[in-house]
């Protein structure tokens, strides 16, 4: 990989790392604390949903993090089969997300809190993890499988 690809990714990695911790900490709690002022008959929902929301920007933060792991080992040349347990890791992240954006789904659909922005977001982010999990599971599906030997 080139200095300028690798500079590149690097740094749009960290700049999402660092938005996604901004969300996390100011941006989520002011947006749910002022629906609720706004809409008060979901209130009861206004810890739950911080708390759905933090566990979801983080697994996108692994994700991102793995991401950056695989940069550096490419910009390095080390990118060999011992990477090949990153990718799977970021396949581990994204169902963990998709879990959370079904159960959130099922659980607003039980208790009536069902608006469009709302579901609508909630399957938009769920069919991008969806396309990044197959996405991932094909490439590594169509590499060899390599075995790493030990050295002794």
């Amino acid at each position: 990989m080139g200095r300028r690809t690798s500079f590149a990714l690097t740094a749009v990695l960290l700049v999402l790392l660092l938005l996604s911790v901004f969300t996390q900490v100011w941006v989520l709690p002011s947006a749910v604390e002022r629906m609720a002022a706004v809409f008060p008959e979901v209130k009861p929902l206004v810890v739950r949903s911080i708390i759905w929301g933090v566990i979801a920007i983080a697994c996108w933060q692994a994700v991102a993090v793995i991401g950056l792991r695989l940069v550096i080992r490419a910009r390095d040349h080390r990118f060999d089969a011992s990477s090949y347990r990153w990718l799977r890791a970021m396949v581990g992240c994204l169902p963990a997300f998709i879990v959370l954006v079904v159960s959130a789904f099922i659980a607003l659909n039980v208790m009536g809190y069902t608006t469009p922005g709302v579901m609508l977001g909630l399957i938009a982010g769920g069919l991008m993890a969806l396309i990044a999990v197959g996405s991932l599971v094909l490439f590594l599906g169509t590499r060899p499988l390599v075995r790493q030997h030990s050295p002794h």
